[in-house]
C-alpha cells in the first residue's frame, strides 16, 4: 500500500507502508546507503560499513630514560587505532601525538597514577611521544 505525502512544495509522493495489526497504515524504512548521491539499499551484496575494526594492542611499558627530555614511545611506530599511556609513578607525565612533549604546550598533562586513553577511531598524527621530569618513572602504555 502507498501512502501520499505532501512535502513543503506540496507536491505529493508515495511513501511504502503496511498495514499494523489494527489495519492501519504504518511507514516501512528500509536501511540504505547513500552512493554518489542515490540512495541503494543495505543488503549482502551492499552492506552497511563497519566503523571500527578490532585491533591487537602492543605493549610499549617502560621508564622514563632522561628525566625532561622527551622519549618516543613504541618504537617510534604511529599508533594506527589510539593508544593508552597509564602513569604509574608519583610525578606527573606529559604525552603528545602531535609534536615532543614537554611540560605544558600542546602535551596532554597525566597525573600521577591516572591513565590517558585516546577515544575510539582516533589516529595519531605522529609517533607518541612521553615527557617526565625524572628519570625512571615508570608507565604502562599499550597501542593498538
Amino acid at each position: 500500500m502507498a501512502v501520499p505525502v505532501e512535502d513543503s512544495n506540496t507536491t505529493t509522493a508515495p511513501i511504502a507502508t503496511q498495514p499494523d495489526a489494527g489495519g492501519n497504515p504504518v511507514p516501512v524504512y528500509a536501511a540504505a546507503l547513500v552512493v554518489d548521491g542515490v540512495s541503494v539499499p543495505v543488503g549482502p551484496g551492499n552492506p552497511l560499513p563497519v566503523a571500527q575494526q578490532v585491533s591487537i594492542a602492543s605493549d610499549g611499558s617502560g621508564t622514563i630514560a632522561c628525566g625532561c627530555s622527551a622519549q618516543l614511545l613504541f618504537g617510534g611506530i604511529v599508533p594506527k587505532s589510539g593508544y593508552l599511556v597509564c602513569n604509574n609513578s608519583p610525578h606527573p607525565l606529559y604525552v603528545s601525538d602531535v609534536g615532543a612533549a614537554t611540560a605544558g604546550g600542546s602535551a596532554i598533562h597525566i597525573p600521577p597514577h591516572a591513565t590517558f586513553v585516546t577515544p575510539p577511531g582516533y589516529a595519531a598524527q605522529q609517533a607518541v611521544s612521553l615527557y617526565g621530569p625524572t628519570t625512571g618513572q615508570s608507565f604502562a602504555a599499550r597501542h593498538w
